[in-house]
Order: C-alpha cells, then sequence, then structure tokens
C-alpha cells in the first residue's frame, strides 16, 4: 500500500524532552540523560528511548479542533462514533533518536473496518506513522489500530 499522509509535521527534539520521557517511562538509563556517561558509550552522545516517537505520533492542536469524541485529529474519520480508544500497536526501529534531530512525523489512514461488537457497531481504524530525520533517513515506523464505538 501507498503512503499517502494525512497529517504530516515536524518536530526537534531536545536533550530535555528526551530526559523527560525517560522520567516519565521510569528508565532511569543514563544514556538518555547524563552528558558525560553518553559520550563515553558506543553511541557518543545522548539518544532516545526507542518508545520516544510515540510522545510526537499526534499533532498538538487546540482542543476546538479536535473531532467531537476528541481523539487526535489523526483518527478523524466519518463513522458514527462517540469515543476511541487505543488498541494494538507495533514498531519498527530503524536508528536512535538524539537532541537536535528534526523528526518528521507522517501519518496516514490505512483502513477503517466496520465490527459487531457486544454493545453495537464498531470500527478498527488503522494508521501508519512513519518517524524520519532531517537527513530523510527512516527512523522509525508504526501501525497502530484503534477502536472507534
Amino acid at each position: 500500500m501507498t503512503h499517502k499522509p494525512s497529517k504530516t509535521f515536524t518536530y526537534t527534539v531536545t536533550a530535555r524532552d528526551i530526559k523527560r520521557f525517560a522520567q516519565a517511562i521510569g528508565d532511569n538509563n543514563p544514556l538518555y540523560h547524563d552528558e558525560e556517561f553518553a559520550k563515553r558509550s558506543p553511541f557518543g552522545a545522548i539518544v532516545a528511548p526507542p518508545l520516544f516517537c510515540q510522545s510526537m505520533t499526534f499533532e498538538d492542536v487546540p482542543l476546538a479542533e479536535l473531532p467531537e469524541d476528541l481523539s487526535p485529529s489523526e483518527l478523524d474519520v466519518d463513522v458514527p462514533a462517540q469515543r476511541t480508544v487505543g488498541g494494538s500497536s507495533h514498531y519498527e526501529f530503524y536508528q536512535f533518536i538524539r537532541p537536535g534531530d528534526e523528526i518528521t512525523v507522517s501519518s496516514c489512514i490505512d483502513s477503517v473496518t466496520p465490527k459487531e461488537g457486544k454493545s453495537g457497531p464498531l470500527y478498527l481504524v488503522q494508521v501508519e506513522t512513519r518517524f524520519t530525520n532531517q537527513f530523510g533517513e527512516r527512523v522509525a515506523k508504526e501501525v497502530a489500530t484503534y477502536v472507534k464505538k
């Protein structure tokens, strides 16, 4: 399937972003916050935890611009649903993110599949998100499924 972005934006990563993400997930690996330690590592500098991409998946937008169910605008599909919940997620990682990287996030809706649930109709929305750096190199890819009901 061809990746036709429905939403694309760029995010500049800072050392503070990486440190705060690592703290939020409870990972105190010095690679994520200690510059001196990271310099002596095989990476030569601070790197972000692999799932750091999750913090960049959705663009910050004003509340008034979100769909009625308050889900991220990247998940705005025309289905009769009042709420959205996360389903599953599959990541592929190609390289570590570092402070100063400019990550372009490109999302597209791959499919919307109607299903019949115990409490009525629901819709499985599959979204592919690609993350590339300032050199156009692949950093990561996520394929996620969300449930709208």
